[in-house]
């Protein structure tokens, strides 16, 4: 991405909501959720963490329906967040996935914008439809190591063109994606051009070749036909400036066949009612599908003025003419009709999807229409013969049959990465790990018990959930108080079910903590220090990492200045932390050497533990070594790091022993005899 670019994009926004709000004089849809264009809206905590799919409008929506379907079931538990840029895929979207999804519209690609973007829904993977992609985006998306997936990729020659002319301004976007599945070997071969590695690129093919028609939806369309009785034709995907030439071409065709029935169906929302003027002003009686109206005997044309149905449609159709090709828009996939097993004809600039109009065109598999009078003709012809309509449709279905497989070929690419980022992933389809958890934020709800306050919890483990849960005189009052830890501040043990919980309140430390004891400088919620940790904590799980498991995380502004955070998390049953344990006992060869294959367990994941010291390691009766505290840790590249936490490490101990010695207490534990067995478990964990 080139500064120009930043620059020119920051320029172009107020120019996006003019835009807007003059699209929205014809379609209303336009001018809601502005908030979302600039990634202002709240992001439910549920929706993080997961997989956002990307579908810039309808054709891509329809494309992915089975792919997300495969998604959905492939990975319950993973949050899918479905993004569009227009209000017809919105509709779509929410019409074949209502809340399985969490839906929003790609926000404008400003370096700010797309930065808030990325933090609030912090994608773990983003799989992009077709070829919708933006330099900003892409940084983003690569700054937070987020794979990126182009499937079902695209590019025709004349998309490459422009993409070679103006690779000066958005700068080498291509060679930032981390994979691409391409339709087939010419798009392959365009993206190959453009920059992407070779090693990064395959053939997948088209999802479209796996539309899959509903058994229901069949019976649905058989049913019309019979109630109907009446030849029907239709008219697919229209554009201004081809309803005329439908129309004129259906009135042609009344005059041969006049019961015939034309189904139109407008590709855009937001021209459904100048269509039906049309409709209106050519003398035509019909009838709207949007107002529950089947077409009565003496109506000739029915508008199909509603989202999600053009399946529907096809199915129901003798004919189909798949718009966008009698005017210079490039047409629209013939895959729908096909799968219907309905005829397909075609205006001549298809340009879009040139190679697979012409393997129908060398086959046999569609007919073409260049005006109004070709296509009344190619109309009269398909609906007076019946054996030249079924060699069309068996001519259609044979040429792609073996092109079918894209869905599974792609969800196996989308599993390789999840599998790359996650062991626990990588084992749902593989079934190597029946007991592994898939820690995900799905389960999470988010309460606002008062204005400022914001709580994430646990909802399969809390069935109901107080803000009282967060103060330690609450469970003093329920009598669950079994025990408190101190350190720079008290966390307390609570009876609760078999593991019970340890309560948290996060304290400043150092000098700061002297005079500011427990406000943090605001920050956005997701980010704040309960919150973090406790997402932290989730992706560990799912790295198999031991580590404690969290429950509820609370955010609370501060009067004037910053806020407070707590934390609940699951305690560790029958475990003792290093210090104690040393304070009591030598340990054993065996168990330092565990404790230092742990920690390399840890390092080797990328996870850098901020506070890595004797009082943050558990030892658990069984032998099990756990890490806990995990307040200000992430995720980090390999580097000095880790001998930075290892010398950490070994200063606590030194720091520990000589209070010990100064208080003349017990504390086994000799640097000369025991950080050689840890650094021996740490080395042959590699």
């Amino acid at each position: 991405m080139t500064t120009l670019y930043r620059l020119l994009i920051r320029l172009v926004v107020p120019l996006v909501f003019v835009y807007l709000w003059l699209r929205g004089t014809k379609a209303p849809a336009y001018r809601l959720r502005w908030r979302q264009r600039l990634a202002l809206q709240v992001i439910p905590a549920r929706a993080r963490q997961g997989l956002l799919i990307h579908c810039v409008s309808v054709g891509e929506t329809v494309a992915a329906r089975q792919f997300i379907e495969g998604i959905l079931a492939r990975y319950p538990q993973l949050p899918i967040t479905l993004s569009s840029m227009t209000p017809t895929a919105t509709a779509l979207a929410q019409t074949l996935f209502a809340d399985r999804v969490h839906h929003l519209y790609l926000p404008i690609d400003t370096p700010c914008v797309m930065r808030r973007f990325f933090a609030k829904l912090a994608p773990r993977a983003v799989v992009v439809l077709e070829t919708e992609v933006w330099p900003c985006f892409l940084q983003q998306a690569q700054q937070h190591k987020v794979p990126v997936l182009l499937l079902n990729a695209r590019m025709s020659e004349k998309s490459q063109q422009l993409y070679r002319k103006y690779a000066w301004l958005v700068g080498p976007i291509w060679q930032q994606l981390t994979w691409v599945a391409a339709q087939n070997h010419s798009s392959a071969e365009r993206f190959t051009n453009l920059g992407v590695p070779s090693e990064r690129i395959a053939v997948r093919g088209n999802l479209k070749f796996d539309s899959h028609v509903p058994i229901e939806l069949l019976a649905q369309a058989t049913a019309l036909k019979q109630q109907l009785q009446r030849p029907i034709v239709l008219a697919a995907s229209t554009h201004n400036g081809e309803d005329e030439l439908v129309l004129n071409a259906f009135t042609e065709l009344l005059d041969k066949v006049p019961n015939a029935l034309l189904i139109l169906v407008p590709r855009h929302p937001e021209r459904f009612h100048a269509v039906a003027e049309k409709i209106a002003t050519k003398g035509l009686s019909q009838a709207r599908r949007s107002e529950d109206q089947s077409p009565a005997v003496t109506d000739q044309v029915w508008l199909g003025d509603t989202m999600g149905e053009l399946l529907f449609w096809y199915a129901a159709a003798d004919v189909a003419f798949v718009g966008g090709s009698l005017i210079k828009r490039g047409g629209h996939n013939p895959l729908e009709p096909i799968a219907t097993h309905t005829p397909v004809i075609s205006g001549p600039n298809v340009f879009n999807f040139q190679d697979i109009y012409q393997r129908l065109d060398n086959v046999g598999g569609v007919r073409w229409a260049a005006d109004a009078d070709q296509l009344a003709l190619q109309w009269l012809d398909l609906l007076n013969d019946a054996n030249l309509r079924f060699t069309m449709q068996r001519a259609a279905v044979r040429e792609f049959a073996q092109d079918q497989g894209a869905t599974v070929a792609m969800l196996d690419d989308l599993h390789r990465y999840m599998a790359r980022h996650s062991p626990a992933y990588g084992s749902v389809v593989n079934n190597i790990a029946a007991t592994t958890e898939l820690a995900s934020m799905k389960k999470v709800t988010t309460l606002n018990p008062q204005p400022g306050v914001e709580i994430w919890y646990d909802s399969e483990r809390f069935e109901d959930f107080s803000d009282d849960y967060f103060a330690a005189d609450y469970w003093h009052q329920q009598g669950k108080i079994k025990g408190s830890a101190t350190g720079r501040s008290t966390a307390w043990f609570v009876a609760d079910g078999e593991q019970g919980m340890l309560l948290r309140h996060y304290y400043r430390g150092g000098l700061v903590g002297k005079v500011n004891k427990d406000r943090f400088a605001r920050e956005a919620i997701a980010s704040s220090r309960a919150m973090a940790e406790f997402e932290l904590l989730l992706k560990l799980r799912e790295q198999q990492l031991p580590v404690p498991k969290p429950l509820a995380a609370r955010y609370e502004k501060a009067p004037i200045w910053g806020y407070r955070a707590d934390i609940l998390v699951e305690t560790i049953p029958q475990t003792e932390d290093l210090f104690k344990l040393v304070g009591q006992r030598p340990v054993t060869g065996q168990e330092w050497q565990q404790v230092g294959a742990v920690i390399r367990q840890f390092h080797d994941a990328g996870v850098y533990h901020s506070d890595l010291n004797c009082h943050n390691i558990m030892l658990g009766a069984d032998g099990r070594v756990w890490l806990v505290d995990f307040d200000k840790c992430g995720f980090r590249d390999a580097g000095e790091w880790q001998q930075v936490n290892m010398a950490r490490l070994l200063r606590s101990f030194l720091k520990e022993a000589g209070k010990a010695k100064e208080a003349k207490r017990d504390f086994h534990w000799q640097e000369e005899r025991d950080w050689p067995l840890l650094l021996a478990g740490y080395e042959e964990q590699s």
